[in-house]
């Protein structure tokens, strides 16, 4: 009796630890992939930040450079760039 609780319980805990945080990372990708639009400053996992031109079905265009696009996956946006993190002092280690 003991051991089937201690599998639940293990179960229970790998599911609030694995499974659970990355559910809630895939939720806010997926957010951020369809809130996407143009003017928005984005960085990708690539590291090319840049301002997206247009955004298709499964692309985005980006300007990199004045006047130098490049298009890029949809799926390859890692992050939306704000204002306040391009001037936020970097980290301490």
């Amino acid at each position: 009796m003991i051991s089937i609780l201690f599998i639940g319980a293990m179960l229970v805990l790998m599911w609030a630890l694995l499974i659970q945080p990355q559910r809630r990372r895939q939720q806010k990708q997926a957010r951020l992939l369809s809130e996407l639009a143009v003017g928005d400053d984005v960085v990708t996992l690539g590291g090319l930040y840049g301002r997206v031109q247009s955004v298709d079905e499964d692309a985005v265009m980006l300007e990199i450079a004045p006047q130098t696009n490049v298009r890029v996956a949809k799926s390859a946006v890692a992050a939306r760039i704000t204002p306040e993190a391009e001037n936020a002092p970097a980290p301490l280690t």
